[in-house]
């Protein structure tokens, strides 16, 4: 069998718990799920239902009209990775990491990527009408602690040589913004868009194009390149001309990135709603959001709910998919930030525990090209997956239909992921990484 027409396993699919709190508050699915069912043919193939392969069907239906798209899910649109996330659509993140060139365009070439992800969000919101809370709250990058401070003054340089407005921010305006008084400075930075990402998620999935067709619930478990490509999943087998993949951190299990991307796993809280009396002795707050300036510290958002959101979990984990023990055990350390940050409210519990997967690499860079003749592939968020995979995802789409824009030049401009050892190698030195990475962590934990 020749290299092209390869049949390959899919060692690991996704096995998401059903705890997340940003899914289980949504209302009842506007439609019922539709399978993979016996033989299919389409055009196109889309593997994966979060932001970069939505936005690579919505633009494949506006750049080729008539051509038929299937999208594909192991689960179901909004339920996965894009909705267990803290909620940020990001313009801006504090280290780049650059390691091909200089850290401002580095950073000039994030900000234009990510900006397009924002503006396409932000349209398809508006046009069809997607309650998710959209929010231009903005990003609280905050430090607790005084041996932090010269990250923040790091970050606000890169601003002003972008010349991008922000505004710094001391532990009294922080106090009367956030209800907090655990934080001694930020700098406040206005593109950041709040949003429920379930909710985003599922009304981008319940409102694509007349030309896409959403198929969840079938975990691709082999695929071929073709011609034709195939896809085989427990209900039957999807053909296609072409194939994006589109599967963020399972983008290794297809062969794309291998020993490239990293896969973390995340946990994450929300509490009950706060009472009136809660809320006001937080000071009656606006919802805001919070990310910490040290790369492992707390994730914190206030919810239009009156929710708070506690992230403080990053770690190797290979098995990528968390037992509920295993999530359960992570809840005792998410309490503990809680309570440092909120000790008025004493009485306030957690209703939901979840865990989420993120892919990431060395130097910040996603995956982004052609690897094998008509297939495709996109993703590597780095934990900045809202606006920037639903950019790439856009562009790829681009990419595989050769419509060139100055945007597609700065996608294809990226630096590859950086190389990673295999296992058990890059086991040990993941260890090792992140416990020198966690140093000094204090009190942003």
């Amino acid at each position: 069998m020749s290299e092209s027409t390869e049949r390959r396993r899919v060692a690991q699919l996704p096995r998401n718990d059903e705890t997340c709190g940003w899914a289980n508050l949504l209302p009842p699915r506007p439609r019922p799920v539709r399978r993979v069912a016996g033989a299919m043919h389409f055009d196109w193939a889309i593997v994966g239902a979060g932001y970069a392969g939505l936005a690579a069907a919505r633009r494949i239906a506006e750049l080729a009209p008539g051509q038929s798209i299937a999208v594909i899910d192991a689960g179901r649109a909004g339920e996965g990775a894009a909705g267990r996330n803290s909620g940020f659509a990001v313009e801006i993140s504090p280290s780049p990491k650059a390691r091909v060139d200089s850290p401002e365009a580095t950073y000039r070439r994030a900000i234009r990527i990510n900006a397009h992800g924002l503006d396409l969000l932000k349209r398809a919101v508006d046009a069809h009408g997607i309650d998710c809370d959209w929010r231009p709250a903005g990003k609280h990058q905050c430090a607790a602690e005084p041996h932090h401070f010269a990250r923040l003054d790091a970050f606000a340089r890169h601003l002003d040589v972008l010349g991008l407005p922000y505004r710094r921010l001391d532990a009294e305006e922080l106090r009367a913004r956030l209800g907090t008084a655990h934080y001694r400075r930020a700098v406040l930075t206005a593109g950041t868009v709040l949003v429920q990402p379930a909710a985003l998620a599922r009304g981008l999935a319940m409102t694509l194009p007349d030309a896409v067709t959403l198929l969840e619930e079938s975990p691709v478990e082999a695929w071929s390149a073709g011609p034709p490509i195939r896809l085989s999943c427990p209900g039957g087998e999807v053909t296609a001309r072409r194939l994006i993949l589109a599967t963020n951190a399972w983008l290794p299990q297809f062969g794309a990135y291998r020993n490239r991307l990293v896969s973390f796993t995340l946990t994450a809280a929300l509490t009950r709603p706060l009472t009136e009396a809660e809320h006001r002795a937080l000071g009656a707050p606006e919802p805001w959001g919070v990310i910490s300036i040290h790369r492992f510290g707390a994730t914190v958002r206030y919810t239009a709910d009156r929710r708070i959101l506690i992230r403080n979990s990053f770690e190797y984990w290979p098995r990528m998919a968390m037992t509920p023990a295993e999530t359960a055990a992570r809840l005792p350390d998410i309490e503990a930030s809680f309570r440092a940050r909120f000790p008025m409210l004493r009485d306030v519990g957690f209703e939901h525990l979840w865990s989420g997967v993120i892919a990431a690499s060395r130097n910040f860079s996603a995956g982004f090209g052609t690897i094998a003749p008509d297939v495709f592939a996109a993703g590597g968020c780095n934990a900045g997956g809202i606006a920037r995979n639903t950019a790439l995802g856009a562009l790829i789409a681009d990419h595989a239909l050769d419509a060139g824009s100055d945007l597609l030049a700065a996608a294809r401009a990226m630096p590859p992921p950086a190389w990673v050892p295999p296992r058990p190698f890059l086991d040990i030195g993941a260890a090792i990484d992140l416990r020198r990475r966690r140093r000094g962590l204090g009190a942003e934990f």
